[in-house]
């Protein structure tokens, strides 16, 4: 049965960040919003949920903000949850190496880049020669133009090799960097879009380089507060509700079909899903036939894994760290992170610990197990407390789609917010935000969409 909207109707197809600051921004507009969200929950692939085996709250992957994520600092304001976010005094990272060696990046309270270089000359993680580099990088960024066409083709490992940064250098620290920021492997991702990571989250003086972590599960952040935003102004967020596709004829939107059958008719559709699923929306003869869409089909994933750990004692008192010499990148102690105000927790109290394999390409398709045993037998070396403790629990989880693969050539792929459908328009991480598959750039795709319907009337 067809249902006919107010011209002031917007439906949005996907309740994850994209989504749910569309619908925000929208509902601030005066727009009446109607999300469909095909899960039973909110949040996409920036979402958390209870796992019954421990009682804990498990985020489906691991993120950090930073101060620089100014769309998301203000969306999260917009509905009220700022302060469920924890950030740095200053930027401070934990490195753990092989046979438990730590050493660390504090950076003082300057103004960037000068706290940067302030904490890598004085930090024990660096050989003076590769403070040297880190500072001939800096000066890198600010010669020449990457995007030229010398330079555009050049993937993140190519770059820093002709910025004279040496194997050890790259592999201890500015890998880590590109596979936790863009979720690809350095020899593929693209130095375009690294250089602009660099610049907005490190090097920029009007930036704010420190890190932010939830202090509670990543749906707590925002799901709930932004359906409760957008239904106290007139709108509402509809769950289990899978859009089929797109209703699309002479050339405009005029709605989409529901996996029930329902035609819902509307002048403005946003479609907030990812790419892969969005594809699937459209009529297969525009999709064959316009370039906009077609050039769509050329982008490919990159997959994230995560290996959740409950140990029956204390392990660790450090809150994250990166993770160098190993599978794993990262290591985050969620009992910590969840503790009121960050305090460290009794030696006798068991701890939760996730573990995250960015850009997992190699990995993906290895069984559970497998990726458990390697983990325990890293973590043995790099936090000396997992020796003696046991597990008593672990739950891994795995995002084949997790963002797309930020490769050499992929801006020329990302569409804008506007398509050449009338009435029909994008959202996602995966659009042409300028940034790599990031909660910031997910919320910027978002806003950008609403913008350009509150334009367009």
């Amino acid at each position: 049965m067809s249902q006919n909207l107010n011209e002031r109707e917007v439906l949005i197809i996907g309740g994850g960040f994209a989504g749910l600051a569309a619908g925000v921004a929208l509902a601030q507009a005066g727009r009446a919003v109607r999300l469909f969200e095909q899960k039973p929950h909110l949040g996409g692939r920036a979402s958390s949920f209870l796992d019954p085996a421990t009682a804990s709250v498990v985020d489906n992957g691991q993120h950090l903000f930073m101060g620089c994520y100014h769309q998301t600092i203000e969306f999260l304001k917009t509905i009220g949850t700022l302060d469920r976010l924890r950030f740095q005094p200053s930027l401070s990272v934990q490195f753990l190496e092989p046979d438990g060696i730590m050493s660390a990046l504090a950076c003082p309270r300057l103004p960037a880049p000068w706290h940067l270089l302030a904490g890598v000359l004085r930090s024990t993680s660096f050989s003076w020669a590769e403070k040297m580099e880190i500072l001939r990088l800096r000066r890198a960024l600010a010669a020449g133009d990457l995007a030229s066409s010398s330079q555009s083709q050049l993937t993140v490992d190519d770059w820093l090799k002709a910025a004279g940064q040496s194997e050890s250098l790259r592999r201890k620290f500015w890998n880590l960097i590109c596979i936790a920021a863009m979720n690809e492997d350095p020899g593929i991702a693209s130095a375009l879009l690294f250089k602009r990571v660099l610049k907005l989250a490190l090097f920029s003086s009007a930036q704010d380089s420190r890190l932010g972590i939830a202090r509670v599960g990543l749906s707590a952040c925002y799901t709930d507060a932004a359906a409760q935003f957008i239904a106290a102004r007139g709108g509402r967020a509809e769950l289990a509700r899978s859009v089929t596709s797109l209703l699309i004829a002479h050339g405009a939107c005029e709605g989409v079909t529901l996996a029930s059958g329902e035609s819902v008719q509307a002048h403005t559709v946003v479609c907030a899903a990812p790419w892969n699923k969005f594809t699937n929306l459209l009529p297969p003869d525009l999709l064959r036939s316009d370039s906009f869409f077609t050039n769509i089909l050329a982008l490919r994933p990159a997959p994230i894994i995560s290996i959740n750990l409950w140990f029956d004692r204390s392990v660790t008192d450090l809150e994250f760290a990166a993770l160098r010499g190993s599978t794993i990148q990262w290591l985050f102690n969620k009992t910590r992170i969840f503790s009121e105000d960050g305090l460290s927790t009794s030696s006798s109290a068991p701890t939760y610990l996730s573990l995250v394999l960015s850009g997992a390409h190699k990995h993906i398709g290895r069984s559970k197990d497998d990726l458990v045993a390697t983990t325990l037998k890293e973590l043995q070396g790099l936090v000396p407390g997992t020796k003696s403790a046991k597990v008593v629990r672990a739950l891994v989880i795995k995002e084949r789609f997790a963002t797309f693969s930020p490769s050499v050539g992929v801006e020329d792929m990302r569409p804008p917010a506007r398509t050449p459908v009338r009435g029909l328009y994008l959202a996602g991480d995966w659009t042409a935000t300028g940034l790599p598959a990031t909660i910031e750039g997910a919320v910027k795709s978002g806003y950008t969409a609403a913008h350009e319907i509150v334009q367009s009337k």
